[in-house]
């Protein structure tokens, strides 16, 4: 069956991935099946493609939908850091907005001493005695935190969502000359964390235990 123009956007869409579909491995036996399974074809096609060691951080993660989203960038590298756009010639200043270094994801998250030292009070907060080194270890070092569905592991990767997303917030405001507070961001953070982390009953009771040893 040819695409038409008159198709509906939901059709064409259908259409399209029959070419998709017959590059699934063992197409030939699935279309020597005797009943057709659409649910083992599903399965094939969930499978079918790059997958990424980093996928825990952001399935399943309780953290705002935009901090999720700003996580996923940041694991695809597809910020919009100063280096990138000095790449792709859209600025001429590459200098961090806090320090004199050269904007990109490793500086600005983990090597400006703003940006880590923030990174550290939320660690310290969730009881982690970590120093925190370039982006790619840390999103090793987070992968690893965040595989199983314990309590410990549903926070970390919650509050890594939210710092990420509240500490580009703040490189952004900076960048168009907006007041800045980093005294509070610390705490805004957290907040967010407990807020968004209370409805789970056993993130709830390891929110408690962190809450007194505040």
């Amino acid at each position: 069956m040819d695409i038409k123009p008159t198709d509906s956007w939901i059709m064409k869409a259908i259409l399209n991935q029959r070419s998709e579909v017959q590059r699934l491995n063992g197409w030939e036996n699935i279309m020597g099946w005797h009943n057709f399974n659409m649910s083992k074809v599903y399965r094939k096609l969930q499978d079918y493609g790059v997958k990424v060691d980093w996928k825990n951080l952001v399935y399943g993660n309780n953290a705002r939908p935009r901090a999720c989203f700003m996580l996923w960038l940041t694991c695809h590298e597809k910020l919009a850091t100063k280096d990138r756009l000095h790449k792709f010639g859209m600025i001429d200043n590459r200098d961090c907005c806090f320090c004199a270094e050269e904007e990109s994801i490793n500086h600005l998250f983990f090597e400006c001493n703003t940006m880590k030292r923030i990174w550290m009070n939320v660690l310290n907060w969730l009881q982690v005695r970590r120093t925190p080194h370039n982006w790619h270890i840390e999103r090793q070092w987070l992968t690893q935190q965040a595989k199983g569905k314990g309590p410990r592991a549903q926070m970390i990767k919650m509050a890594a969502a939210e710092t990420i997303y509240e500490l580009w917030m703040m490189r952004n405001n900076k960048s168009f000359g907006n007041d800045v507070d980093t005294t509070s961001i610390v705490k805004n953070i957290i907040d967010t964390v407990i807020y968004r982390g209370w409805e789970n009953k056993k993130i709830r009771r390891y929110l408690a235990i962190l809450m007194i040893g505040e």
